[in-house]
Protein backbone atom coordinates (compact mmCIF):
# COMPACT_ATOMS: atom_id res chain seq x y z
CA UNK A 1 0.00 0.00 0.00
CA UNK A 2 1.45 3.41 -0.76
CA UNK A 3 -0.20 5.60 1.69
CA UNK A 4 -1.02 4.64 5.32
CA UNK A 5 -5.01 5.40 6.62
CA UNK A 6 -5.56 8.49 7.04
CA UNK A 7 -6.82 10.09 10.22
CA UNK A 8 -10.03 11.75 9.18
CA UNK A 9 -10.34 13.59 12.31
CA UNK A 10 -6.90 14.94 12.42
CA UNK A 11 -6.87 16.06 8.61
CA UNK A 12 -10.60 18.04 9.30
CA UNK A 13 -8.74 19.48 11.99
CA UNK A 14 -5.43 20.92 10.67
CA UNK A 15 -7.12 22.27 7.51
CA UNK A 16 -9.82 24.12 10.25
CA UNK A 17 -6.51 25.00 11.73
CA UNK A 18 -5.36 26.57 8.39
CA UNK A 19 -8.49 28.25 7.75
CA UNK A 20 -8.47 30.44 10.92
CA UNK A 21 -5.17 31.03 10.26
CA UNK A 22 -5.72 32.18 6.69
CA UNK A 23 -8.38 33.89 7.86
CA UNK A 24 -6.13 35.79 10.64
CA UNK A 25 -3.89 36.79 7.44
CA UNK A 26 -6.82 38.60 5.79
CA UNK A 27 -7.11 40.37 8.74
CA UNK A 28 -3.34 41.72 9.17
CA UNK A 29 -3.52 42.56 5.42
CA UNK A 30 -6.62 44.91 6.37
CA UNK A 31 -4.86 46.14 8.81
CA UNK A 32 -2.15 47.29 6.43
CA UNK A 33 -4.18 48.66 4.39
CA UNK A 34 -5.83 50.87 7.10
CA UNK A 35 -1.99 51.70 7.89
CA UNK A 36 -1.00 52.05 4.61
CA UNK A 37 -3.53 54.92 3.79
CA UNK A 38 -6.83 52.66 2.76
CA UNK A 39 -6.08 53.00 -0.60
CA UNK A 40 -7.01 50.92 -3.77
CA UNK A 41 -4.13 50.01 -5.05
CA UNK A 42 -2.62 48.85 -1.02
CA UNK A 43 -5.86 46.65 -0.74
CA UNK A 44 -5.26 44.82 -3.86
CA UNK A 45 -1.54 44.25 -3.22
CA UNK A 46 -2.55 43.14 0.55
CA UNK A 47 -4.97 40.71 -0.44
CA UNK A 48 -2.89 39.32 -3.12
CA UNK A 49 -0.34 38.36 -0.77
CA UNK A 50 -2.74 37.17 1.69
CA UNK A 51 -4.09 35.40 -0.73
CA UNK A 52 -0.58 33.88 -1.85
CA UNK A 53 0.24 32.82 1.59
CA UNK A 54 -3.36 31.61 2.64
CA UNK A 55 -3.31 29.03 -0.65
CA UNK A 56 0.37 27.81 0.07
CA UNK A 57 -0.41 27.28 4.21
CA UNK A 58 -3.10 25.12 2.57
CA UNK A 59 -1.07 23.08 -0.29
CA UNK A 60 1.65 22.48 2.04
CA UNK A 61 -0.66 21.38 5.11
CA UNK A 62 -2.46 19.40 2.55
CA UNK A 63 0.79 17.78 0.91
CA UNK A 64 1.94 17.28 5.16
CA UNK A 65 -1.46 15.61 6.13
CA UNK A 66 -3.34 14.59 3.44
CA UNK A 67 -0.40 13.30 1.10
CA UNK A 68 -1.51 16.19 -1.31
CA UNK A 69 -4.86 14.50 -2.37
CA UNK A 70 -7.15 17.21 -2.81
CA UNK A 71 -10.42 16.34 -2.45
CA UNK A 72 -13.68 18.69 -2.02
CA UNK A 73 -14.46 18.33 1.59
CA UNK A 74 -10.80 19.82 2.37
CA UNK A 75 -11.47 23.20 -0.05
CA UNK A 76 -15.46 23.03 1.84
CA UNK A 77 -14.14 23.10 5.20
CA UNK A 78 -11.23 25.15 4.38
CA UNK A 79 -13.83 27.55 3.19
CA UNK A 80 -15.86 27.11 5.97
CA UNK A 81 -13.41 27.92 8.54
CA UNK A 82 -11.88 30.76 6.61
CA UNK A 83 -15.87 32.24 6.56
CA UNK A 84 -16.26 31.67 10.31
CA UNK A 85 -12.81 33.28 11.09
CA UNK A 86 -13.39 36.13 9.00
CA UNK A 87 -17.15 36.58 10.63
CA UNK A 88 -16.47 36.52 14.14
CA UNK A 89 -13.31 38.73 13.81
CA UNK A 90 -15.67 41.33 12.26
CA UNK A 91 -17.48 40.85 15.36
CA UNK A 92 -14.85 41.31 17.77
CA UNK A 93 -13.25 44.01 16.22
CA UNK A 94 -16.27 46.04 16.08
CA UNK A 95 -17.12 45.64 19.74
CA UNK A 96 -13.59 46.34 20.41
CA UNK A 97 -13.26 49.61 18.18
CA UNK A 98 -16.41 50.38 19.97
CA UNK A 99 -15.23 50.00 23.10
CA UNK A 100 -12.31 52.10 22.48
CA UNK A 101 -14.24 54.55 21.08
CA UNK A 102 -16.30 55.42 23.75
CA UNK A 103 -13.83 55.50 26.39
CA UNK A 104 -12.17 58.51 24.64
CA UNK A 105 -14.59 60.22 23.70
CA UNK A 106 -16.12 60.03 27.25
CA UNK A 107 -12.32 60.97 28.74
CA UNK A 108 -12.36 63.97 26.14
CA UNK A 109 -15.66 65.01 26.70
CA UNK A 110 -14.22 64.75 30.92
CA UNK A 111 -11.29 66.89 29.74
CA UNK A 112 -13.63 69.41 27.60
CA UNK A 113 -15.99 70.21 30.63
CA UNK A 114 -13.18 70.27 33.18
CA UNK A 115 -11.62 73.29 30.80
CA UNK A 116 -14.74 75.23 30.85
CA UNK A 117 -15.69 75.04 34.68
Amino acid sequence: MLYPTLNQPLVLLIILGVGFLSGFLFDIANIMTTLSGNDKLSRHIFDFIATIFAFLLLFFANLYINFGQFRIYVFLIFILSLSLERFISKILWTKVINKLYTSIMKRRKTKVEKKVD
